[in-house]
């Protein structure tokens, strides 16, 4: 990065010491490769970014993969209870098992609540943060490898090439401050995720306990069936 801060010394001295049509090939030169190097580093947060939200997104994924298995093996148990009770006829049975479906579809919709509000909320903050920025900074980035003929398009070559020349050093030290300064921001939009991570993930963990605790209680509830002879 320090680097790109003594291109704007090289260029002075190259306009004190070159023709003028040197001079605007060494603009136009030290333009692409500043443009380059910034890429390259744009796409290094891109990637860095990516891998933070997909990290984020397994995280989740691992919670739901225990909140299911869990739900399933309390089901599973609950079914033998089911199966096991003395005392009830086979009418008062079959009602109990047809209050087990209709209350597993309730289960179920607890489960994708929890994914979906997960997901909608992770997932606003993967495509809203960073990626609008960086997309900007690209933009803009690119922008400056045509800058020579851009500006060379707004002045007088011939009779004022101090204008032409005065002009780029203005555009040359607006990309030099972009370079510098996009890096920062982006980074601190990645380190941004963390916080809506963090809360997103406690509360799947809430969501799921709450779900566990809705299903326990839903299979008391059908249990008070079984001790009455569904009476």
């Amino acid at each position: 990065m320090f680097a790109k801060f003594f291109l704007l010394i090289a260029l002075v001295q190259i306009a004190c010491a070159q023709q003028p049509s040197d001079v605007l090939v060494e603009f136009g030169t030290n333009f692409s490769t500043l443009a380059i190097e910034t890429q390259n580093e744009i796409n290094e947060l891109y990637h860095f970014n990516g891998e933070i939200v997909r990290e984020f997104n397994r995280e989740l994924l691992l919670e739901l993969a225990r909140m299911v298995p869990s739900m399933r093996e309390a089901d599973a148990s609950f079914q033998q209870q089911i199966a096991a009770a003395d005392g009830i006829d086979d009418e008062c049975r079959e009602y109990v098992e047809e209050l087990r479906e209709l209350f597993l579809i309730f289960q179920n919709w607890d489960i994708q609540d929890c994914a979906y509000y997960a997901h909608e909320e992770l997932a606003d903050d993967s495509v809203n943060r960073f990626l609008p920025y960086a997309i900007t900074f690209l933009s803009e980035n690119t922008r400056s490898i045509s800058q020579v003929v851009q500006s060379f398009s707004r002045n007088n070559a011939v009779s004022d090439l101090d204008a032409l020349v005065s002009e780029l050093d203005g555009e040359w030290e607006y990309y030099q401050t972009l370079a510098v300064s996009f890096g920062d921001f982006l980074f601190d939009e990645i380190l941004a995720h963390a916080d809506v991570a963090d809360r997103v993930y406690l509360d799947l963990v809430e969501c799921s306990e709450t779900a566990l605790d809705l299903q326990q209680a839903d299979q008391e509830y059908i249990l008070s069936y079984l001790e009455t002879n569904c009476e």
